[in-house]
C-alpha cells in the first residue's frame, strides 16, 4: 500500500469524524464541557480503548479458531466485540464520572462524552478497515467502503457509547448505591445490546436494516438531547432568578442568559463592539449555566462534593465578570 493511499485513508476517517465531534461540541449548548476532558475522552476512544479491544478480542477469540477463519470472525464480531469494546470505551466514562464528578451534570453530558469516546474509537477502527480493504480487494472496494463506514455508519460507536453515558447520567442523580449501579450497568447493557444487533445484522448482510436501526437510535439520542436542552433552560430560569434578587445578575443579563437567541445576539453585539468584552460575556454565560446546574445539584443531592462552595465561587466570578463588562 502506497503512502498516498495510507494518508488518504487517514483523512477519509478523520474529516467526517471532526465534523461529528464539532456537532457534539455544539450540542452542549448551555454549559460547554472543559476542553481538556472533551479531548481526553476522544483520545481515550482513539488509543487505549482500541488497544485494549484488539488485545482482548484476539485473546478471547482464540477458542473459535478451530471452527475456521470465517466462523471465528462472525462469532468474535457478535459475541466478543460488543461487550469488550463497550467496556473498553466505558472505562473513560467511568473515569469521568468518578474523578470529574462535578462536570458530569446530566443526560446531555452523558451523551456528549459517550459520543466523543465512540467517535475516537470509530476513527481509528475505520483507518484499519480502509487499509485492509485496499490491501485485500483494491481501489474499488476501498472507494466503496469509505462512504459507508465514515458517513452512513459514522455515528455507530457514538450511538453505542452514548447509551453508556446516559446510564451514568441517571446514576448521577440516583439516591441509593443500588440504584446507581443498576442505572450504570443498565446503560452499559443497552450499549452492548445495540452494538450486538448492529454487528449481527451487518454480518448477515442486512446492511440496510442495520443502517435503519442505527439511525433510529441516533434519532432517539437527539430527542433526549432536545429534552435536556429544555430542562436546562428551565433550570436557568428557575435557579438564576434568585441571583437577580441577590445582585449577582442584572435583570437584563438574566433575560439574555435564559434565552438562547438573546444570549447569541448579546454575544454578537459585544463581538462587534469589543472582542475582549465578548470573551468576558461568554465566560459569564458559561459560569451562569454552571451556577444553575450546581444549584440544581444542591437541591437534589445536597452539598455532595462541595456544591455549596462551588456556588459561592461561581457567584464571585460572575460579579467580577459583570464588573469587567461594566454592567
Amino acid at each position: 500500500m502506497s503512502a498516498g493511499i495510507a494518508l488518504l485513508s487517514v483523512l477519509a476517517a478523520a474529516v467526517p469524524t471532526a465534523l461529528f465531534v464539532l456537532f457534539f461540541w455544539w450540542l452542549d449548548r448551555y454549559e460547554k464541557e472543559p476542553r481538556a476532558l472533551f479531548l481526553g475522552a476522544f483520545a481515550w476512544g482513539a488509543v487505549p480503548a482500541v488497544i485494549v479491544s484488539l488485545l482482548m478480542e484476539a485473546w478471547l477469540g482464540r477458542p473459535f479458531s478451530v471452527l475456521g477463519a470465517e466462523s471465528a470472525s462472525v462469532l468474535t464480531s457478535t459475541l466478543i466485540a460488543p461487550p469488550v469494546e463497550e467496556l473498553a470505551k466505558g472505562l473513560a466514562l467511568w473515569g469521568l464520572y468518578h474523578w470529574a464528578h462535578a462536570e458530569f451534570d446530566g443526560p446531555l453530558d452523558g451523551i456528549v462524552y459517550g459520543a466523543v469516546v465512540g467517535l475516537g474509537f470509530a476513527m481509528v477502527e475505520n483507518i484499519f478497515y480502509f487499509w485492509s480493504a485496499f490491501a485485500e480487494s483494491g481501489v474499488a472496494a476501498w472507494l466503496t467502503l469509505i462512504p459507508v463506514r465514515a458517513v452512513a455508519f459514522g455515528l455507530n460507536h457514538a450511538l453505542f457509547t452514548a447509551f453508556t453515558g446516559l446510564g451514568l447520567a441517571r446514576a448521577r442523580y440516583s439516591p441509593s448505591r443500588g440504584r446507581r449501579w443498576r442505572a450504570a450497568l443498565g446503560g452499559l447493557a443497552v450499549a452492548m445490546g445495540v452494538h450486538l444487533v448492529h454487528n449481527l445484522l451487518a454480518g448477515a448482510g442486512l446492511c440496510a436494516l442495520s443502517l435503519a436501526v442505527n439511525w433510529m437510535g441516533v434519532a432517539l439520542i437527539l430527542v433526549v438531547a432536545v429534552m435536556s436542552w429544555r430542562r436546562e433552560a428551565e433550570w436557568m430560569r428557575e435557579y438564576l432568578r434568585e441571583e437577580v434578587t441577590l445582585g449577582v445578575l442584572s435583570e437584563s443579563l438574566y433575560e439574555a442568559l435564559c434565552s438562547r437567541g438573546r444570549r447569541y445576539w448579546a454575544a454578537m453585539r459585544r463581538q462587534q463592539g469589543d472582542a475582549d468584552k465578548a470573551g468576558v460575556f461568554k465566560r459569564l454565560a458559561s459560569d451562569a449555566a454552571e451556577l444553575a446546574q450546581k444549584k440544581h445539584q444542591l437541591a437534589r443531592m445536597g452539598d455532595e462534593r462541595g456544591n455549596g462552595a462551588a456556588i459561592a465561587q461561581l457567584r464571585t466570578r460572575i460579579r467580577e465578570e459583570r464588573a469587567l463588562l461594566g454592567e
